[in-house]
């Protein structure tokens, strides 16, 4: 399933298929119904989906309606907030049991996949948008001198990138519900910034430092799954 369909659809959908709340990345694009206009807004996301092979007989196809439950209640979430340019949008790999389903929602638009794969930072990771990493070796910094007034070298690199013009970030971060728990989200999260050298990435290393890395697919992903792994 690879389709592309409207915020309120999605959201008249997930509400038909008893999904819940919605998820944060869709937040914004609530609206509210009156009763008197249930059944039409019922008809409309059905007759925008009916010809994405979403929707049959008056109701949501089975295949649609579970990628709409792992979406609403997943055990994990995989999660990013990106500025590239002057687009805005946020990515989501929500994963329950063995399903998969991928969110992209830009304004008002949302686009949806299922995916296979198992590795879910590296399928974060891979629906950022393009940028070749900089080129430096990496360094760590003293989360202190990031809070107050940067003294050594490295935190005056450090801020010195963090207040140049950037063409995008990104804030990437993890949270678990486990089964008959609440939804818990990790500490600490990685981010980039789009640097005019490069994509720089910038993550905790687990101790009282932050790591700064140069900001490729590999790196990105392997501090993604250590902030999974503090989620239990």
């Amino acid at each position: 399933m690879r389709v592309e369909l409207s915020l309120d659809t999605l959201l008249t959908a997930m509400s038909l298929a008893g999904c819940g709340e919605a998820h944060l990345i869709f937040a914004g694009g609530e609206r509210y119904v009156p009763p008197s206009a249930t059944d039409r807004v019922r008809r409309e996301a059905l007759d925008e989906l009916a010809p994405l092979g979403l929707a049959t007989g008056g109701g949501l196809d089975r295949d649609f309606e579970d990628a709409l439950r792992t979406l609403g209640q997943p055990h994990t979430e995989y999660i990013a907030h990106v500025r590239a340019g002057d687009r805005q949008y946020g990515l989501l790999v929500a994963v329950r049991g063995r399903s998969a389903t991928i969110a992209v929602r830009e304004g008002a638009r949302v686009r949806l996949n299922r995916a296979r794969e198992t590795d879910y930072a590296a399928m974060l990771v891979a629906l950022l948008p393009a940028a070749a990493p900089a080129d430096f070796t990496p360094f760590s910094v003293p989360r202190q001198e990031i809070r107050g007034e940067p003294t050594s070298h490295d935190a005056r690199e450090l801020a010195s990138i963090l207040a140049r013009p950037s063409d995008g970030l990104g804030y990437l971060h993890v949270a678990r519900r486990a089964s008959g728990k609440r939804r818990t989200e990790a500490t600490d999260a990685v981010c980039y910034v789009d640097a005019e050298a490069g994509r720089v990435g910038i993550a905790p290393t687990g101790g009282d430092h932050v790591a700064v890395f140069p900001g490729d697919e590999t790196r990105l992903t392997a501090r993604l799954a250590a902030v999974r792994a503090t989620l239990r």
